[in-house]
């Protein structure tokens, strides 16, 4: 009866213990022992000349391969402006998204995310869990902009390094 009672004990610890960080399949321990999300992909020159020369060309994991289909079958709509791009660009720049997204990203999907086509990645279950802390009138600070930001808080955005202890939030 003890050593069931000391053995059910025990796995209730572990089980505590296995649940602390919900987090755990997105993170790597940094050099600094800190836990970081790190959305680094392989780079595409035409996706980050292209995408980059409006905001910040986000990594490809952030989104399922549908959710970039979704965006980039609406690029001369895109977030109210015309994005078109000639066909071999938008050809080259869809295959690296979907072939780089978060389906085949070392990040699993959650069934309910996998199911959305959300091109919106400030809308994604990740994003909302990661940022659930922080208000709504953080995200609008004219410093900030909006939540699709992501380089106003974390310097290392653009090469896909989200470290959550090396956020500064502005003023």
């Amino acid at each position: 009866m003890r050593t069931s009672l000391l053995s059910f004990i025990g796995l209730l610890m572990l089980a505590t213990t296995v649940h602390a960080d919900d987090d755990h399949e997105e993170h790597f321990k940094s050099k600094h022992g800190h836990h970081q999300y790190n959305t680094a992909a392989p780079v595409n020159a035409t996706r980050k000349t292209e995408c980059g020369s409006c905001h910040m060309a986000y990594p490809p994991g952030m989104l399922p391969g549908k959710s970039w289909n979704a965006l980039m079958d609406n690029l001369p709509r895109h977030f109210g402006s015309n994005a078109s791009l000639d066909k071999k660009s938008e050809q080259e720049i869809r295959q690296f998204l979907v072939y780089a997204s978060a389906d085949r990203d070392t990040r699993p999907l959650r069934p309910a995310e996998a199911a959305k086509t959300n091109i919106r990645i400030t809308r994604t279950g990740w994003f909302l869990h990661k940022h659930d802390e922080v208000s709504p009138a953080v995200f609008r600070r004219k410093s900030i902009g909006s939540a699709a930001n992501c380089m106003a808080c974390h310097s290392g955005a653009d090469k896909g390094n989200y470290d959550e202890h090396a956020v500064r939030i502005p003023r």
